[in-house]
């Protein structure tokens, strides 16, 4: 019974839908083939559309049309509904190996499409031909009933029919079963892609077990001092006041030292570290970093920068330098707009250059990621966007006002 069970399955007629879009694909291309034979045997009128080698003739031209057509996503959303593929998309669309590997399924499609759509229109109709002569043969009383295709196949139409039929669809059923399984390997993600997505992963994971080293050598130690004279104090509070006055003394001086450190920590993170730069730049810098960055930058700032902690005015400084940066190195135009928003509970900054094509990110490139773990550590965000013309940079981290020095 499993070998009759595609015949049950909804999967394999939507595959079948498939097919039949493969060989409506295919149909223009055959008329062309027609047509070219036509030009050499005036006689076969348009008898090549159902010849063999006029469609084998075609499938170079289907080839290489297909590299020029921007069928891609609509190949990939017909494999994905109709065969039920399951694949991520190339990052980007339009390397030579995306287009080589997405030509290559059109090809397969129009293709494959072409054979079944062609054996479907000549089997459905040669089926319905038995069952009907096989019932007059059988319910006639007359014998068999001379018809286009005498002998035992009319004779047994009853039953040959519906086997013609249910082969037909065991076909159709193994055709979207090959399909299904090769979908992946030229509409998804290739080697460079997976490569590439990898890459990210490992220096997402190595960015976070960095902060976690460095958290733990630099602040772990003084949150244990803090617990320990803290726990002292409240034991003592009442029997030696004296000496708990002094544990929660340490315990200040210990817990101020420790956010000294975070800080430091969270500013060396994904830098390298120049203490001739000390102290750090921060949002009050903007107007000497746009200045000196060597792009035309339109600056606007609203809000009291003053209101930011160090550490958020800080990154925020960062976020803006490093988009900076990969609008000198990438933008079509050395032009961006800056907008920083410092508003009560969250300050935002938005950088805007122009961008013609969407950017590619280089293999290894770290300038994105680092200013997504630079708001992470805050508590905020950053992503990146693309429209047409421009490219842009936004993040919001929150608007600390504590601890500021």
């Amino acid at each position: 019974m499993r070998l009759l069970a595609p015949i049950r399955s909804r999967a394999t007629y939507r595959g079948w839908v498939w097919m039949i879009l493969g060989g409506a694909l295919m149909m223009p291309f055959m008329m062309v083939g027609a047509i070219g034979r036509n030009f050499l045997e005036p006689e076969s009128g348009f008898d090549g559309i159902l010849e063999p080698a006029v469609f084998a003739a075609v499938l170079p031209l289907v080839a290489a049309t297909s590299l020029l057509l921007p069928d891609r996503e609509v190949e990939r959303t017909a494999a994905r509904r109709l065969l039920g593929a399951e694949f991520a998309s190339p990052a980007d669309d339009t390397t030579w190996n995306s287009r080589w590997r997405t030509g290559c399924w059109f090809t397969l499609h129009a293709a494959v499409g072409g054979v079944v759509s062609g054996i479907t229109l000549a089997l459905v109709p040669f089926a319905a031909y038995l069952l009907y002569y096989g019932a007059l043969t059988a319910f006639s009383g007359r014998g068999a009933v001379p018809g286009y295709f005498d002998g035992p196949v009319s004779d047994w139409g009853l039953l040959t029919g519906p086997l013609l039929l249910i082969a037909l669809v065991l076909v159709v059923a193994g055709a979207t079963a090959a399909m299904k399984a090769l979908a992946p390997l030229l509409l998804g993600q290739g080697a460079n892609d997976r490569l590439a997505a990898s890459r990210a992963e490992a220096a997402r994971l190595a960015a976070r077990n960095r902060i976690a080293r460095e958290l733990h050598d630099s602040v772990g130690h003084a949150l244990s001092v803090v617990v320990v004279q803290s726990e002292a104090a409240s034991r003592l509070i009442a029997r030696d006041p004296a000496f708990a006055a002094e544990a929660m003394a340490a315990v200040g001086e210990t817990a101020r030292g420790a956010l000294a450190e975070l800080d430091a920590v969270i500013g060396a993170l994904r830098e390298d570290r120049d203490d001739a730069r000390a102290p750090q730049r921060d949002l009050a810098d903007l107007a000497s970093l746009t200045a000196e960055s060597g792009v035309d930058v339109d600056l606007r700032v609203t809000g009291d920068p003053g209101t930011l902690g160090r550490l958020a005015s800080r990154e925020a400084y960062r976020i803006v330098q490093e988009a900076l940066t990969n609008v000198l190195r990438h933008a079509d135009e050395p032009r961006a707009r800056v907008q920083v928003d410092i508003g009560a509970a969250e300050t935002a900054v938005t950088v805007t250059s122009p961008a013609a094509r969407r950017p590619r990110g280089r293999p290894g490139g770290r300038g994105l990621i680092g200013m997504a773990e630079r708001a992470a550590v805050l508590g905020g965000t950053a992503e990146t966007a693309w429209t047409a013309g421009e490219w842009t940079v936004r993040a919001a981290v929150p608007t600390d006002t504590k601890g500021r020095e």
